[in-house]
């Protein structure tokens, strides 16, 4: 397990790398006990709560007869911040992202791709 926490640091590091102080914070957890695995200025409780949201939008998409959830979903919130949360089996990582200390165009272009990669590569 510690080869995948290893890989998960870096993937946070290169987050943190990628999008300099518009990165507010970045969790990865497994979907099981919705524990943080790798972090920066995580919040427990929006870890936990996200997992569950997670679980309760794919849930809500099957009942509905609608695909499944793909790589990512996003919420958009009042402040101008961006939580983006990648899927990867049994692994989330979840990103609050500031708005206005970056571009949608580098989020959607360059780092949630990267991110959906490098978390593949880890958990494969």
């Amino acid at each position: 397990m510690s080869k995948i926490i290893e890989a998960f640091k870096g993937i946070i590091e290169e987050l943190k790398s990628d999008l300099g102080e518009a990165l507010v914070s970045a969790d990865i957890w497994h979907i099981r006990d919705a524990q943080s695995l790798g972090g920066y200025n995580v919040s427990h409780k929006a870890t936990a709560l996200f997992n569950e949201v997670t679980r309760m939008l794919q849930k809500t998409l099957s009942t509905s007869e609608f695909p499944n959830l793909g790589e990512y979903y996003m919420v958009h919130t009042a402040n101008d911040y961006l939580v983006v949360i990648n899927l990867a089996g049994d692994y989330q990582l979840g990103m609050t992202v500031d708005l206005s200390r970056t571009t949608m165009g580098i989020l959607m272009s360059i780092v949630v791709p990267k991110v959906a990669e490098n978390l593949k590569n880890a958990t494969s």
